[in-house]
């Protein structure tokens, strides 16, 4: 299952290979790292052009990109599934709307 997801965040998050945007992901917005990580660079310090956190809500998983100046960029909702979890197919959603954000972030600095 985890190849499938991978295989398809390449497909979607392909055009962002070379673009060198630096992120940091907090703790919360683990469930991302592997999609949003595969197009972005990483980092855990230092110099950066976004931020990408997360925060448990009611229903879902709460998705926030900030510039590094800290404009909120995209706020996004992942919805849990009837048995609490988060589905793979929202995971690779939210992570292409996270990317898409980052990269508007990097072209306006």
């Amino acid at each position: 299952m985890r190849s499938i997801l991978l295989a398809t965040v390449v497909a979607l998050a392909a055009p962002a290979w070379a673009t060198g945007e630096r992120v940091l992901l907090t703790r919360e917005a683990e469930p991302f790292r592997d999609t949003i990580c595969v197009s972005m660079t990483c980092v855990s310090a230092g110099p950066r052009d976004a931020v990408v956190t997360a925060r448990s809500t009611r229903g879902g998983v709460e998705l926030t990109v900030k510039s590094a100046s800290g404009q909120v960029k995209l706020v996004h909702l992942t919805r849990f599934t009837a048995d609490g979890d988060l589905s793979s197919i929202e995971v690779v959603r939210a992570s292409a709307l996270a990317v898409k954000a980052i990269e508007s972030t990097s072209k306006h600095r």
